[in-house]
């Protein structure tokens, strides 16, 4: 009987063609690794850091945690006046989010939201305001909590925030009943007023579901800016008519890794987009 010749055991694909050396794998691994490390590093060089200009004094947590907040961003060529933090599947944390409320006080943003499809966030939004009465703000500063009845929305102003001339953010919670189902709930409502003549079908325009909309949000600007977590970017039903126009960066993989640093560079990155509208 022949023998044949020992040959050392090599994976191969359905095509015949052998599979990639794992050294060479190894080597193009830690390669890309080194890319992307000088790339971060170059960018945050490139990024001037809110700490340089204007330090905000820090703002204690219920552990005595101290944390400094971004100053104002004047350098920026654009700010989002609505700022919407969107949670896939991963579990709210309520002190985290909190921080979003602060650093975009300091930014200058005028509204944030909240949204995760579950509603959570939604249900259990005293826990968020627990979280900033633990670390009140400083100076004339204040936040407006939006508080929504059934027949719309108001600015609740909590009381213990102080009240003045200096910045101020309005805090929403959102969930899919602000969404696909507010727009279900809005048609029914134009429909009825149709049917009873009290609204012309001539009349029915975009302008007006925007009108309508923004009165049944607390005449909340649409987002501008909404930042997820993780490698899948998806909406989760968020607003499926006001997000439009809406830009959607990630921010890090994990809510509870967030940081001020990620958060800068995120409105780095919205102040260079540009948005290109067809006639």
């Amino acid at each position: 009987m022949k023998v044949k010749p020992h040959r050392p055991y090599t994976a191969e694909y359905d095509n015949g063609q052998s599979a990639p050396n794992l050294l060479v794998y190894l080597l193009w691994l830690l390669v890309h690794k080194l890319v992307t490390i000088v790339e971060q590093l170059m960018q945050s060089l490139r990024q001037p850091f809110f700490s340089k200009r204007i330090r905000i004094k820090a703002h204690q947590y219920a552990e005595h945690q101290q944390q400094q907040l971004p100053a104002p961003v004047s350098k920026l060529s654009k700010v989002p006046k609505h700022l919407v933090v969107l949670l896939g599947p991963e579990p709210p944390l309520y002190r985290q989010l909190a921080q979003f409320i602060f650093w975009s006080l300091a930014a200058e943003i005028e509204y944030v939201s909240f949204y995760d499809h579950n509603g959570t966030i939604k249900r259990n939004c005293e826990e968020v305001k627990r979280c900033v009465r633990e670390a009140p703000v400083e100076g004339k500063d204040r936040i407006v909590w939006l508080e929504r009845s059934g027949s719309g929305a108001e600015a609740d102003d909590s009381p213990r925030q102080p009240v003045g001339s200096g910045r101020t953010v309005v805090v929403g919670f959102l969930s899919p009943e602000d969404g696909k189902q507010g727009l279900v709930s809005l048609s029914r409502s134009i429909g009825e007023s149709v049917r009873r003549r009290d609204l012309y079908a001539a009349d029915v325009s975009i302008e007006l579901l925007d009108s309508r909309l923004q009165a049944a949000l607390g005449a909340v600007p649409d987002p501008d800016l909404a930042l997820y977590f993780g490698d899948v970017c998806s909406t989760y039903g968020l607003l499926p008519w006001q997000i439009r126009l809406t830009e959607f960066l990630p921010l890090g993989t994990r809510l509870r890794d967030s940081t001020e640093r990620e958060f800068v560079r995120c409105l780095h990155r919205y102040a260079k987009c540009e948005q290109r509208l067809g006639t």
